[in-house]
């Protein structure tokens, strides 16, 4: 592919001999474990083989498979049987659980200043079952009542309000630190393992032999049980085979109205006639400028701005706007021009005045109706008002993210657009979707080079530092 694979996005486009290809020929080797499970009482074991790879995490069983790519950040879901597969981000796992933790906090924080005793907590809230599920810590220094048990046989437990909640031991088998990376995120994506006991597993740089714990299931606590032994050991392949199929646009979380699919035409650039250059955007300006249709010219200017975020040259004449010069003082003319954009304005200004959202809201949907060909651009700002007032979305009947996809649907190039729509389903815990969207946007030509989209790579590498054991 030529260019440094940390630096150029990766997404749910890549097909899986590019995911192959990123990887190459290995000179390592792959450990194969052999994991036996119990989960629950009664229930019958399972198997599956865990693939300790140079930069991969593999678990296969009967039902499917799962690929860790810690080299591209990549979550594949392989569905043995359609012989298709999924291909998600590793941050938005990251996210969920970060954000999950904030609310599990602030649901604590509400029944304590409702009176309600800690011990009376439900096991939903309690730190030390909330940082279970969730695989992370919110505060690695506060104090949970755990305490450690070295027996004679060498295996430990650990006990949480006096009882057992995990116990295991060690086999013989010494990993190398790859190899504990790759167990490490093991124990993190399949074992609902407390972080401390996690690390106090992998503290002896040894595969363990069994785990015994306790997690929650509703507000039940239940037991699990794991064997681990060396299977085998084999050259390193990426484990995910050329011909597999991406999962379609239902599968993969739905579509809103056939946006998905345009997004990947755009995606390839073969959406339309490509990429809008800036001199189109000028041209179409000047044209809705001549007609009169003013409000068009602006929308069609910020637009422009939005999708190349041009720096405003020093032009000879004040307001000139040319396929050589953008302006933005030809926008702030439009402005002095025409009282349906002064009227926009205004109502958008209401958005930064507490208390007058709804009012920009409800003059927004008036603009909606208006017949204008740069429509959908007030869609998309309709859009992101009602995605944080979903209060006003279902009080007008509205839906946040049909109206950012009609804008991706008329021009699937601009960046700006895919972020919108991924804040959406961010702010609704669907991380999945925010970052398949966010994922794609970064895809786009120069979609990388975003202002909007840098602010979710350095999210991302907030993430990495905050939430390690994620990645």
């Amino acid at each position: 592919m030529g260019q440094d694979l940390q630096l150029i996005p990766r997404g749910p486009h890549w097909t899986a001999a590019e995911l192959r290809a990123a990887h190459g020929p290995y000179g390592a080797r792959e450990l194969q474990i052999l994991v036996t499970s119990r989960l629950g009482d009664g229930n019958p074991a399972s198997t599956s083989i865990v693939g300790l790879g140079p930069d991969y995490l593999s678990v296969a069983s009967e039902t499917g498979q799962t690929v860790i790519d810690t080299k591209l950040k990549r979550l594949l879901q392989v569905d043995v049987q359609s012989r298709r597969f999924r291909n998600n981000s590793l941050y938005a796992s990251a996210d969920f659980a970060k954000r999950v933790l904030v609310q599990r906090s602030s649901m604590r924080e509400s029944m304590q200043r409702a009176g309600v005793e800690a011990s009376k907590f439900p096991n939903s809230v309690k730190p030390f079952w909330v940082e279970s599920q969730l695989g992370a810590e919110q505060n690695a220094a506060a104090p949970l009542g755990l305490s450690q048990i070295d027996h004679e046989d060498g295996s430990r437990s650990i006990l949480y309000e006096g009882d057992v909640v995990a116990i295991w031991s060690w086999s013989s088998l010494e990993l190398q630190p790859d190899q504990l990376h790759k167990l490490r995120l093991y124990l993190q994506y399949y074992l609902k393992l407390h972080p401390r006991i996690r690390r106090a597993i992998l503290e002896e740089a040894r595969l363990p032999a069994r785990i015994r714990y306790k997690r929650i299931r509703g507000e039940a606590t239940v037991q699990e049980d794991h064997r681990f032994r060396l299977s085998s050991r084999r050259p390193a392949k990426f484990p995910l085979a050329a011909d597999l199929k991406p999962l379609g646009k239902a599968e993969s979380g739905g579509d809103k109205k056939g946006v998905l699919s345009t997004m990947m035409a755009a995606v390839a650039g073969r959406h339309g006639r490509g990429p809008k250059p800036l001199a189109r955007y000028v041209s179409e300006a000047l044209a809705a400028f001549d007609r009169g249709a003013y409000l068009d010219a602006w929308l069609t200017l910020r637009e422009a701005e939005l999708h190349h975020h041009p720096r405003s040259p020093v032009c000879e004449t004040a307001g000139q706007l040319d396929a050589g010069c953008f302006d933005s003082r030809a926008a702030k003319e439009i402005e002095l021009l025409d009282s349906q954009v002064r009227e926009l304005l205004a109502a958008l200004d209401l958005q930064e005045k507490p208390g007058q959202s709804e009012q920009m809201i409800e003059k927004l949907i008036e603009f909606s109706r208006a017949e204008l060909s740069k429509g959908y651009m007030i869609k998309v700002l309709l859009g992101r008002a009602l995605s944080q007032r979903p209060d006003l979305s279902q009080k007008h009947d509205l839906d946040a993210a049909v109206l950012i996809a009609s804008a991706i649907k008329k021009n699937p190039y601009v960046p700006i657009f895919y972020k919108d729509l991924g804040d959406h389903f961010a702010r609704n815990y669907d991380f999945v979707r925010a970052y398949t969207y966010y994922d794609l946007g970064r895809s786009l030509p120069g979609g990388s080079g975003s202002t909007s989209l840098q602010e979710v790579s350095r999210y991302e590498r907030g993430l990495e530092e905050a939430l390690p054991d994620f990645f």
